[in-house]
């Protein structure tokens, strides 16, 4: 009997060590769970060459996806998803700020948080960038941000921008990370403004393939790699832009295959 005991005595106790284990090896991969957040196109509130900075509504966002990306406590969601998301909806400019659509977006993107917001062109080469988070769930903002600077450090201040966000998602950057965010080397303005032109181009292209206008898509496609190498030679250097020539590249080869 003293045996039986002493067996059962142990396989309790294995059995305690076993669910300890468990706990301890589920409860990590919860607490590293990475947030889900979609970053929607922005608002130009420029009171200077209003009309030429409109692409960086979208190009702003985009620029904010690929320095977020980098990040691996975040899951961002891509900005072609985002785009899809706007073009099926049928959504205007004006509607991606009002509280119902972003957060019909939010929802159906997968995402916990939104961040969106605005940016302004301001006398004297300033520029102002805006950014609020916003739950997904109740609409609620839960951090608002700015940055402001000159045109030319357009680059640092993004990466700033980023920085502050995290900060506010309470989400610990590796020394990597951190490195990446101030390892900035910033370029002439106009390369990120042209950068955000190629990105139209290059949605433009995407819709002419959907409708099955593969010659007008290889040829938009073109325009877009053109303006990605010019973007790419503007900013001195914006690695995304080399990136987007490449891709680019790649879709027209593969368009003008499928016209022949």
């Amino acid at each position: 009997m003293n045996q039986r005991l002493h067996r059962g005595g142990v396989w309790w106790l294995v059995s305690i060590a076993v669910l300890l284990w468990l706990s301890a090896s589920i409860a990590p991969a919860q607490e590293t769970a990475p947030q889900t957040i979609a970053i929607l196109y922005f608002e130009n509130n420029s009171v200077v060459d209003k009309d030429k900075l409109d692409p960086l509504k979208k190009g702003l966002a985009d620029m904010l996806i690929t320095e977020m990306s980098k990040i691996k406590s975040l899951r961002v969601v891509e900005r072609q998803r985002i785009q899809s998301v706007v073009e099926e909806l049928n959504l205007g400019e004006t509607d991606l700020v009002e509280k119902g659509t972003s957060q019909k977006m939010g929802k159906l993107l997968g995402a916990k948080v939104l961040l969106f917001g605005g940016f302004s062109n301001l006398f004297g080469d300033k520029l102002r960038i805006d950014a609020r988070i916003v739950a997904t769930e109740t609409g609620l903002t839960l951090k608002a941000e700015e940055e402001t600077g000159d045109l030319d450090q357009f680059l640092t201040m993004l990466k700033s921008l980023v920085k502050k966000i995290s900060d506010d998602l309470e989400v610990k950057l590796s020394k990597v990370e951190e490195d990446q965010l101030e390892s900035t080397k910033d370029g002439k303005f106009n390369g990120y403004v042209t950068y955000a032109q190629a990105l139209n181009l290059e949605d433009n292209g995407h819709k002419l393939e959907k409708e099955g206008k593969t010659g007008e898509a290889a040829a938009m496609y073109e325009s877009a790699r053109s303006m990605f190498q010019k973007a790419w030679d503007e900013s001195s250097g914006y690695e995304p832009a080399k990136q987007k020539v490449d891709e680019m590249t790649g879709l027209v080869a593969r368009m003008n295959k499928e016209t022949k």
